[in-house]
């Protein structure tokens, strides 16, 4: 989520038109919330004729703060640049606004029916268009018809200005198809592997371990470290004291059934398109017989865990979608279908009936749900007497037995959550410095003094005393002896496997004569099986066929041969190409048609008083 706010263009066009917009912010300031000498009333973006009040960008901000960010607050979405992002897309078109204006362009209602029926999302089985889609899609959008039609006329202005200058940007096919040949080719490989065995290596003297532990000491050393105290008071740890009786689990299925039925579930992959043609150039590849997660990573560099929505229930995923995945038959190709997010196309690969329960079918389920909502009541009962206890002057282990909860100590943690090798805690110690606060708290609260309570999340809470604290320092040999023989050892193997691996290589390419192929795989390691997949890959797609390359991985030496060059068909350069093309013209477009934005915001003196909307926004926030 703060990635999509935190993205923009990256073209050096777009770079041009947020310098005006960023200069609009540096004169008027984000947090500035006085109009100053040269107020602009209760206008937010003001380009020539054109304006938008602070109202009405309040309004957009808190509109796709709730319904695109699940509403997180409106000062974190401030700060992630959510407002700035609000502004930047309004005032872009305000100023495409104003020069409609100057040049008396307009909006006819013929061309508001055009892109109207234009629309998929409004659009029945038979691809007519549907007035009872338009009105449903506009409700779940929070739109009246005027409303939507005000705005499709702002894009329509726009759209008619943009391509005037940007129409004739159109890239090559042959750089489309060269893009496709160099994408969609596959390889298959040879590989040989030689272990690294550090355990099988001969026992080295003692003066050849010290002669490595002084050359390498510096590994060795010991950074601060800091002893912990703490207590943890969370529903996991208080669990064990909460009961639930008969009674209060058949209330429960009473009154809450629902939560216990089994609805039905499905499980889907999807990819989303920010067109229709793309989409549409997808489902044609798709449909011509290469695999949905192939077309995937072909068109968005996209991996079958990125398009994996897991098994969903109706609810689970967007009301638009919703309908078309649980109408589908199992190994059916949803789609193109238009929602909130884009152009869909989504594919059920598995059908998992839903079920109705009795009382006795979910007992155990109910038991539990009432037992981890009664522990979570509990964590708030004991936070109250944890803290009036802890104001007293009590101690941490006075707390603990007071509470029922135990404290628990870590030995030599460092301010990076490691121990004194340079290795990460595991088990439950692992588990709380893992969070961030924790790790924090401990290392600035006082060495002897008790932290305040702290919301580590779900409901969890934590206090911690630093109880000791070690300066960094020079280890001795006799000290690490065990970590120096074990890196010595793994040195010395991985120099064994090496000199095997020449050795090998050495003999010529009858070595390979009884080596199987891999599978095709592509440049991006899609179809090859393999733990260190990428690495073979870039190895194969880097020479040309039967040569061959040693290559190092953790734990294994490989040698990797090119064995075969699948070009890819020629209708399957065909069909990518074509969205290549729409990408490539696309994106030509859009920079042309920021570098107009750029120009117009000189033209028509586009001024931004963003510290009003905010203003306006905390005002609202805090009532």
């Amino acid at each position: 989520m703060l990635q999509s706010l935190r993205t923009g263009s990256k073209s050096p066009f777009m770079k041009v038109f947020l310098v005006f917009l960023a200069g609009g912010f540096a004169i008027w300031g984000i947090g500035d919330v006085s109009t100053g000498l040269f107020g602009p009333g209760d206008k937010a973006i003001k380009a020539g004729s054109q304006s938008v009040s602070s109202l009405e960008v309040a309004q957009e901000f808190d509109f796709i703060r709730r319904s695109q960010y699940n509403g997180i607050s409106t000062g974190d979405a401030i700060q992630f640049g959510l407002l700035n992002d609000v502004i930047s897309r309004m005032a872009r078109i305000t100023l495409f606004e104003a020069e409609a204006d100057t040049l008396n362009i307009v909006s006819t209602r013929e061309m508001q029916k055009t892109a109207l029926l234009r629309q998929t999302a409004f659009q029945d089985e038979t691809g007519a268009f549907s007035q009872g889609r338009f009105l449903r899609a506009l409700s779940q959008a929070g739109l009246t018809e005027d409303a939507y039609l005000q705005q499709l006329d702002k894009t329509i202005l726009s759209q008619q200005i943009a391509d005037t200058v940007s129409m004739g940007a159109k890239y090559p096919e042959r750089i489309s198809k060269e893009f496709a040949k160099y994408e969609l080719e596959r390889r298959t490989a040879q590989l040989i592997s030689f272990d690294i065995n550090p355990e099988e290596q001969p026992l080295p003297q003692e003066n050849e371990l010290r002669e490595w532990f002084d050359a390498n000491s510096d590994a060795y050393d010991a950074t601060k470290l800091r002893d912990l105290r703490y207590l943890l008071i969370s529903p996991e740890a208080l669990i064990d004291e909460v009961e639930v009786t008969d009674n209060e689990m058949q209330e429960a299925f009473e009154q809450r059934g629902d939560e216990f039925a089994t609805p039905e579930r499905r499980v889907v992959r999807q990819m989303v398109f920010d067109t229709a043609e793309q989409a549409l150039a997808a489902r044609n590849a798709i449909d011509s017989g290469t695999d949905f997660t192939e077309v995937a990573n072909n068109l968005l560099g996209l991996t079958q865990e990125d398009i994996f929505l897991g098994d969903v229930t109706y609810n689970d995923v967007d009301a638009i979608m919703a309908d078309a995945i649980f109408n589908a038959e199992a190994g059916e190709l949803i789609g193109p279908t238009e929602s909130l997010f884009g152009h869909n196309l989504a594919i059920v690969d598995v059908i998992i009936l839903g079920s109705s329960d009795s009382f006795e079918d979910v007992k155990e389920e109910i038991e539990t749900i009432l037992k981890n909502e009664n522990a979570v009541n509990l964590v708030y009962d004991k936070l109250t007497t944890i803290e009036d206890a802890l104001g007293t002057g009590a101690t941490l282990q006075e707390v603990a037995s007071a509470n029922g909860v135990e404290s628990k100590t870590i030995i030599g943690v460092d301010q990076q959550g490691n121990n004194i090798d340079g290795n990460p805690f595991l088990g439950s110690e692992g588990d709380i410095i893992s969070l961030v606060e924790f790790l924090e708290t401990s290392w600035s609260t006082e060495l002897g003094e008790i932290s305040t309570v702290v919301d580590a999340g779900d409901d969890s809470y934590f206090v911690v005393e630093p109880t000791g604290e070690s300066e960094a320092r020079k280890r001795t040999f006799e000290e690490v002896r065990n970590r120096v023989l074990a890196d010595y050892n793994l040195k010395n193997a991985i120099t064994a496997a090496e000199a095997k691996a020449k050795a090998h290589l050495r003999i010529g390419p009858t070595i390979f004569n009884d080596t199987s192929a891999t599978t095709p795989f592509r440049r991006s390691a899609v179809g090859l099986d393999d733990a260190n997949a990428r690495l073979i890959a870039q190895t194969v797609f880097e020479q040309p066929v039967d040569a061959a390359k040693i290559v190092k991985t953790e734990s294994e030496i490989l040698i990797v041969r090119t064995a075969k060059i699948l070009p890819a068909t020629e209708t399957e350069v065909t069909d990518t190409a074509k969205f290549y093309s729409s990408q490539l013209n696309q994106a030509a477009a859009q920079n042309i048609s920021e570098a107009l934005s750029a120009s117009l915001s000189e033209i028509h003196k586009l001024e931004l008083y963003p510290g009003m909307v905010q203003q306006l926004l905390l005002g609202q926030s805090n009532q």
